[in-house]
């Protein structure tokens, strides 16, 4: 399957029955898709042959998916399973009904106090991970989910989703060699730049200062 293809609507995928796209990003294709055996539906992310096709790239990518999974938080996208198919590297997490902070942000500046909500329960699900020892690198308005509300005096639910397939990819040296970098530039700490810094929780702290920034003003702090 070429790169560019997209899986339409009632292909099987890994077992998976595909319902419809849900979004595209740099890394792969994001679908809504049917669990085989469960009656749950999941978000199928199916990422780009040209970031997975080496061996030990796929390799690393797998451990870090299983670390990941262990991650088990109230604002953390939950990770279910991986594998590959068709020499595509896939993983399936929790589906979240819902927008994405960059969605809010195209209809402009978000209001101070639901800029604050956002970015402080994402900073709770950040916390977790980097007491696990698990760091994001991609933290961005795009990978924070707004979910929608259960009931209308429901607190509003931010979960933060995209955990470890930045960090599989960039230590396996497999962008660098590249060309390519799996962060969002616009969000990207400075050290992330330097190959020679062993990055910390710090990275994902100045990131998330970006997307504070990016939600209070409608634009990202630094415009190319």
């Amino acid at each position: 399957m070429d790169e560019h293809d997209e899986l339409g609507p009632s292909t099987v995928f890994a077992g998976y029955t595909i319902e419809r796209l849900l979004g595209i990003g740099g890394m792969g294709r994001v679908y809504l898709a049917v669990h085989p055996h469960l009656p749950r539906k999941v978000a199928l992310k199916v990422l780009h042959p040209g970031l997975t096709s080496d061996e030990y790239v796929a390799s690393r990518f797998d451990r870090e998916a299983a670390h990941v999974t262990r991650l088990e938080h109230h604002n953390i996208v939950q990770i279910y399973d991986r594998g590959r198919e068709h020499g595509r590297l896939w993983i399936t997490m929790q589906y979240v009904p819902g927008v994405t902070a960059a969605d809010l942000i195209a209809a402009g500046p978000v209001p101070v106090e639901r800029a604050v909500h956002i970015v402080s329960e994402t900073a709770k699900a950040l916390d977790f991970a980097h007491r696990a020892g698990v760091l994001h690198r991609d933290v961005k308005p795009a990978n924070i989910l707004i979910a929608d509300p259960i009931a209308e005096d429901e607190p509003e639910r931010v979960l933060l989703t995209d955990f470890g397939i930045a960090k599989a990819l960039d230590e396996t040296g497999r962008l660098t060699r590249t060309g390519m970098f799996a962060a969002s530039l616009q969000n990207a700490a400075p050290e992330q730049f330097d190959t020679a810094v062993v990055l910390d929780h710090r990275a994902d702290q100045y990131s998330l200062g970006c997307t504070f920034y990016h939600l209070l003003t409608g634009r990202p702090p630094v415009s190319r």
